[in-house]
């Protein structure tokens, strides 16, 4: 994914500093470098679950491990 954002970077200073695509098909070419592809993000796909305690008790049914994301400062999903 980076890769591609990259990419679309380069395009658009190939243009110029400011410019943008210059037609149409010039954007629908930078935008299909850039845009998720099937398969590419297959985390999306799992049913995460935000409550903490749910998971708890969904693992212990499902007899299951858990993963909590959490930022730098502890907060979970990110939050600061």
């Amino acid at each position: 994914m980076i890769r591609k954002v990259i990419l679309a970077l380069l395009a658009f200073s190939a243009c110029g500093l400011n410019a943008g695509p210059q037609s149409e098909q010039e954007f629908q070419r930078i935008h299909s470098l850039i845009k998720p592809q099937p398969g590419e993000s297959p985390w999306r796909q799992i049913n995460w679950l935000t409550s903490v305690s749910e998971a708890r008790q969904r693992a212990a049914t499902e007899n299951k491990p858990i993963l909590i994301f959490t930022a730098a400062d502890g907060s979970p999903l990110g939050r600061t």
